[in-house]
């Protein structure tokens, strides 16, 4: 039988400490996952996508207006560097990693400790469908199939 490296986990994670650094179009989506968990949801970027002040707007996240320096990572449950620098999302990803975070590095699938699920939600219930990280398309078109199969 064949072991699997990820585990599907499902935590309290009311008030901790989530990072995102970057500012544009991926970082906005993974924010907008985030915002809908009781995460303090904390956001670093120079430029922000028009998602992430609305987050901002609607009191779900904090934003810094400046890019990522070491440290911004202390006290993180989780980091998600989603920045167009790879050095950047390198970083933050290796710092991160060592002050015990969970990590997802949007450029380099090698450098997460977690994927993203493609998420189905109804009320109280919360499915996660995850990959190994190779095809976020098939993911999340697998996660539509099921979506539909549970709403009949």
């Amino acid at each position: 039988m064949e072991q699997k490296k990820h585990f599907p986990l499902f935590c309290d994670i009311q008030g901790k400490k989530a990072v995102v650094i970057g500012g544009g179009a991926i970082a906005a989506r993974r924010c907008r996952t985030l915002s809908r968990f009781a995460f303090a949801l904390h956001i670093i970027a120079p430029t922000l996508h028009p998602d992430i002040l609305e987050l901002e707007k609607q009191g779900l996240a904090t934003v810094s207006r400046r890019t990522f320096a070491p440290g911004d990572e202390k006290g993180a449950f989780l980091l998600v560097a989603a920045t167009d620098e790879r050095q950047v999302n390198a970083l933050a990803g290796q710092l991160a990693k060592q002050a015990g975070a969970f990590v997802s590095v949007a450029d380099r699938r090698e450098e997460c400790t977690f994927y993203f699920p493609a998420l189905i939600e109804d009320g109280p219930i919360t499915i996660g469908v995850a990959g190994d990280g190779q095809d976020h398309a098939a993911v999340a078109q697998r996660a539509g199939q099921i979506r539909r199969l549970l709403e009949q």
